[in-house]
């Protein structure tokens, strides 16, 4: 594929997870998303780490190969996989100018709290 895939260029930086520098993190599961540590492809030390990375979550890096996202429907996996997509550009842009400011655990937690009421009428 042609097309410029910035998430791998996010995981070869061997981070352990990709931090809460915005709020969309939270659209694969959780404060931050996390990266398997690096197995050969098509093995079952690979699996076992993406499913460590994974945990609870709906997407994952992976370390020096690319990303994991699921969802219910595979047009649900494909918007998140674009979504990570996006935000690896973002976190690449942010951290080329300095040092991106992250957010807390509250402010994720409001986040998700909010994801999960997101597009439903207000209460009250």
């Amino acid at each position: 594929h042609t097309r410029l895939r910035t998430v791998t260029g996010v995981q070869t930086c061997a981070l352990p997870i990709f931090p809460a520098f915005h709020y969309q993190v939270g659209k694969a599961g959780g404060r931050l998303i996390r990266c398997a540590e690096y197995a050969l492809y098509g093995t079952q030390a690979l699996s076992d780490a993406v499913i460590a990375a994974l945990g609870d979550r709906t997407a994952c890096l992976m370390a020096n190969h690319g990303m994991l996202a699921h969802g219910p429907t595979l047009p649900a996996a494909v918007a998140l996989a674009a979504e990570v997509e996006v935000l690896s550009r973002q976190y690449l842009i942010a951290r080329s100018a300095g040092s991106p400011v992250l957010l807390t655990d509250a402010q994720m937690d409001e986040a998700l709290d909010r994801f999960t009421r997101y597009g439903q009428p207000e209460q009250g």
